[in-house]
């Protein structure tokens, strides 16, 4: 059994996520100076696939595909466009899927008429998780969290936590006491303990009040990026599982 201390060694999940509020069309872009980032996320209700396409990094202009330029995506017997995504910070191409099954493969084209290439990356999904605790509606901040899982035995796959609490300062603002760490799929459990979370003895917390809270696990896999893309883009396959959410008590 694992434990996890302050801040157990730090995972970048939003590593897997590129960002950039600046955009460019994707025509005036040569193919080997587009970085991609191509990830399908399952959980019980399904399979999303977002692709995001940056200029030369993660942290480049968002390309914006041209007339001419699509990306397809096949996941078990579904074959889908994928729809252009555009919020605040970011865009993006996404599609839904139904098929969550472990080994189902997803494969992502890029598809340049004008250039007449057809770029592809494939992944497989990991297999789902069986999330069996924590199922206790309540803690106290000096308490133990068991996380308990069905453990699988998964080629070439990483499994990481994330702990997320929300609390309630004095002023009524809220508070997010989190972390993530890489855990070990063999054994099939990890233990969290609160009482070294710091962030619970914040004098700026309202102890009168409990944090809603969640833990969730991530399952991760990489693929196999068309090379032609630019240096270091990457495709992965991600099966996620939250638990119900609870309350720590703070006094």
């Amino acid at each position: 059994m694992k434990r996890a201390s302050v801040l157990s060694s730090c995972i970048a999940l939003a590593s897997l996520i590129g960002c950039s509020t600046e955009s460019t069309q994707s025509d005036v872009v040569k193919t080997e100076g587009i970085w991609a980032d191509i990830r399908v996320t399952s959980n019980d209700e399904g399979s999303r696939v977002v692709t995001e396409f940056n200029l030369n990094s993660s942290s480049g202009a968002n390309v914006i595909l041209s007339d001419g330029d699509s990306v397809r995506a096949t996941l078990g017997n579904e074959r889908k466009i994928l729809v252009k995504d555009h919020d605040l910070f970011d865009v993006d191409y996404q599609g839904y899927f139904t098929a969550t099954a472990k080994n189902s493969e997803l494969t992502l084209e890029f598809i340049r008429d004008k250039e007449n290439e057809k770029l592809t990356s494939r992944v497989k999904l990991p297999a789902p998780i069986k999330l069996y605790a924590p199922v206790s509606e309540q803690f106290n901040r000096n308490d133990d969290i068991l996380v308990e899982w069905r453990e699988e035995s998964d080629i070439n796959t990483k499994l990481f936590l994330e702990f997320k609490s929300f609390c309630t300062k004095t002023t009524g603002d809220s508070s997010l006491i989190s972390f993530e760490s890489e855990i070990l799929e063999s054994g099939g459990q990890y233990k969290i303990l609160l009482s070294e979370l710091t962030g619970f003895d914040d004098d700026t917390l309202d102890k009168t009040k409990p944090c809603d809270t969640t833990v969730t696990l991530f399952r991760t896999r990489k693929g196999a990026i068309d090379t032609k893309f630019k240096s270091g883009s990457r495709i992965n396959a991600i099966q996620e599982k939250q638990s119900e959410k609870f309350q720590i008590t703070l006094n």
